[in-house]
């Protein structure tokens, strides 16, 4: 007994025995009461005197500040990086123009326990490296969090002292001493380094001079050149989450109802499987001369159209009840006390979910990756063994010896243990930054595996997020690994239950599908007899694809995955080219007549089709292809890419007419382009597309990977949107364009007829 209170009593014998005497792990440095006070009292003073001084001069100066910085070129913000090495400061975020300034107010006018789970998480991978070792005092638990003077802030207490002591620090609430005096060292230089900015940036003004009459603060419409790509989960995370859950319904239909698109989805799955990867010998692997390659490609297509929705469905509504549990209690949310248990359980349980959800891209992403037509050079497969449908691919040794940093960074995801010590939201920012900066990293990126970066970048956003929830870092587990994933299955039971029958419906897929010519889709060329009956015929083979599938799950469960998501997925109805009538000539006009005409035609043509198009419901039969519908004597119609019924429209909803200039015109005209006997327009730079939707009154904010997301400014039109970037051109095809123009119609109720020239 004696010898079990003499480990107490000794911080280094009680350090051996926690560790395991392991002689592997750093040991850190062991201080006393009187030490870590010392350091504290240091610390405490150092903050709170670098705070007032500022508070002092933004009152009167923070306008002038906000005035220079803006002017200075990029190269003389990134000279203040040298001042300091810090880890939440970069000569990137320097660069831009209103980085500073945001973390200037948020740290001056804010105390400094708000930050300190935000501190404490940004040096993770110094931890984890082994590079930076907290000091160590038993018995004791620091508070910081609510301690909001400098006589107050980084206070100690006693487990003996004091009976919450442990359980404030195990929630998060306190810190270990050491890693509390980590913090206190974080936050004294980050705000001597902004002292130092602010002085530097001001050095002609008599900044000590508290006579200065105070001004008012300056709008926060000065600082949001600079704001974060990520928003906060309480707020627009929340929309952006349930804007990928639309993007994958939208995918869901346009698989359904676009041949180009379903072809363009199974040339790119195909494109990244592991099978074409050549083995060491230069051989191709076996299955890519049967149908079994194809059956394999088109089922887990269908798949992972499915899947991904289901995933995002569950996250929103999980999603949502945390920002629900958040707002009841939110008198009782604050950085320095214990959140109610129900929304600390809500909190862990989500933050299980979405480490479960993100496994599903992680394991896309181990496949799909190493085939990368730009990256497949890299790796060799190993001979395919029969006995087996495993294949093994290894990055070859010549490419593991060059200093390839991008390579580097897409190896972590496939190593687990990384993944894990350098967290998900970290890698993903390195590689956005590499890819961002890089042309060459920029292009060896294909459109499939930028997608998968958008999606693992907010799975990682959101796990980051979660943890800054909490006072702290915790030690403790408020719910058993058990426990969470019990939960788990139960709600994805249905999840579960699609992927079982989804699971084994290749078989016949291919001769369905291939040759992928069956999908032939020409709305890119002038509409004619000859390219309607080609867009027919396309239209009634993927029709008998879908058939198929619906079929299949009806033998296996007695129901279709549409019945099986219970009302989650709205229902559509899918669109059809009609039969080709010959147009009717018209007069000729002058040259100025005819080109007033052009956007009314393409709004007859679009009204004309409301009354005569073929819409066929979600489930599909097979003798669909029998309809016949008269065109009333005009031109071909509308392209099924621009569906004119849907559930996300009401009848009542007035759309707004946007007057813009003739190059935002040009885009709109082309997304929403009406099929008349004129060739179709070309391609629309992505640059043109971002400053077009701006235009007409949208916030565009840039993520990782190649999605961006669209918020109207006016509440009115309720929803965001998002579109990826066309990678790695530029250029949006006019097919593509015309997919796009549809998800506005649906999002929106637009048409050609609600812009005009200005």
């Amino acid at each position: 007994m004696d010898g079990a209170d003499d480990v107490h009593e000794d911080p280094r014998r009680l350090y051996d025995a926690i560790t395991g005497g392991n002689p592997n792990l750093p040991v850190p440095v062991f201080l006393s009461l009187p030490e870590v006070k010392t350091q504290v009292k240091q610390y405490s003073h150092d903050i709170f005197t670098a705070q007032r001084a500022l508070v002092d001069i933004l009152d009167r100066h923070e306008e002038t500040l906000i005035k220079r910085w803006q002017k200075k070129t990029t190269a003389q913000r990134t000279l203040f990086y040298d001042y300091w090495l810090l880890p939440a400061i970069n000569r990137e975020d320097l660069s831009k123009p209103g980085n500073l300034l945001l973390f200037l107010r948020s740290r001056t006018r804010n105390p400094p326990g708000d930050f300190v789970n935000a501190d404490a998480n940004s040096v993770h991978v110094g931890h984890v490296a082994q590079a930076i070792m907290p000091a160590y005092l038993s018995g004791y638990s620091m508070l910081l969090s609510g301690q909001n003077t400098p006589e107050t802030y980084g206070r100690m207490l006693g487990w003996d002292e004091d009976d919450d002591a442990f359980d404030m620090m195990s929630s998060g609430v306190g810190l270990q001493p050491g890693e509390g005096l980590q913090v206190m060292e974080i936050q004294q230089r980050t705000m001597q380094f902004l002292q130092k900015c602010v002085e530097i940036i001001l050095q002609d003004l008599p900044l000590g001079d508290l006579n200065i009459p105070k001004i008012p603060e300056p709008a926060q419409d000065f600082l949001q050149a600079g704001s974060s790509d990520w928003p906060s989960l309480s707020k627009d995370l929340t929309h952006f989450s349930c804007r990928q859950k639309n993007e994958a319904e939208d995918h869901i239909w346009s698989l359904r109802e676009d041949p180009s698109y379903f072809r363009a989805v199974t040339l790119q799955s195909s494109e990244h499987r592991m099978e074409k990867v050549l083995t060491a010998s230069g051989k191709a692997h076996p299955v890519l001369r049967q149908d079994l390659f194809w059956e394999r490609v088109l089922s887990t297509m269908v798949m992972d159209a499915y899947a991904g929705f289901t995933v995002w469905d569950l996250a929103c509504k999980e999603m949502d009840h945390v920002v629900q549990l958040r707002s009841r209690y939110h008198d009782l949310v604050s950085p320095h006390q214990q959140m109610p248990s129900c929304l600390t359980q809500a909190l862990a349980h989500f933050e299980h979910a979405i480490e479960e959800f993100s496994k599903g891209p992680l394991s896309a992403w181990k496949v799909a990756m190493v085939a990368s037509p730009p990256l497949r050079t890299h790796y060799v497969r190993e001979p395919q063994d029969l006995t087996t449908t495993r294949i093994r691919v290894t990055l070859k040794e010549t490419s593991r010896k060059k200093e390839d940093h991008l390579l580097w960074l897409l190896e972590v995801f496939l190593q687990e243990d990384q993944l894990f010590l350098c967290r998900l939201d970290n890698v993903c920012d390195e590689l956005e930054r590499e890819i961002r900066t890089n042309k060459t990293s920029h292009e060896r990126i294909s459109p499939y595996i930028a997608s998968l970066i958008s999606d693992l970048s907010l799975f990682g956003e959101l796990k980051r997020q979660i943890g800054l929830l909490t006072p702290g870092p915790r030690m403790n587990e408020v719910v058993g690994e058990e426990e969470k994933q019990a939960e788990f299955i139960r709600k994805t039971k249905t999840l579960s239950e699609i992927s079982s029958i989804l699971t084994g419906l290749g078989k016949g897929l291919a001769e369905l599908c291939i040759p992928l010519g069956k999908f032939d889709y020409p709305t890119h060329k002038k509409r004619t007899q000859t390219t309607t009956k080609k867009m027919r015929q396309a239209e009634r083979n993927l029709d008998i694809f879908w058939a198929h599938i619906d079929d299949q799950c009806r033998k296996k469960a007695s129901k279709t995955v549409h019945q099986m998501l219970n009302g989650n997925l709205n229902q559509r109805q899918l669109q059809r080219t009609p039969e080709w009538v010959e147009p009717v000539e018209q007069a000729e006009g002058t040259k100025d007549e005819r080109d007033d005409n052009t956007m009314s035609s393409n709004i007859a043509a679009l009204e004309l089709q409301s009354r005569s198009e073929v819409s066929t419901s979600a489930r599909v039969f097979h003798d669909q292809g029998k309809t016949k519908t008269k065109t009333r004597g005009l031109a071909t119609l509308q392209s099924p890419t621009v569906p004119l019924e849907d559930t996300a429209i009401q009848d009542n909803v007035i759309t707004p007419v946007f007057e813009i200039s003739k190059r935002g015109f040009k885009v709109f005209t082309t997304l929403f382009h009406g099929p008349t006997k004129e060739e179709p327009p070309g391609d629309v730079p992505w640059s043109e597309f971002v400053s077009a939707m701006a235009s007409v009154g949208f916030s565009i904010q840039k993520l990782d990977g190649s999605a961006w997301i669209f918020v109207p400014v006016d509440d009115a039109w309720r929803q965001s949107i998002i579109f990826h970037e066309p990678h790695p051109s530029s250029r949006i095809p006019f097919q593509v364009a015309r997919r796009m123009g549809r998800r506005l119609w649906r999002r929106y109720g637009w048409t050609s007829e609600n812009f005009r020239r200005a």
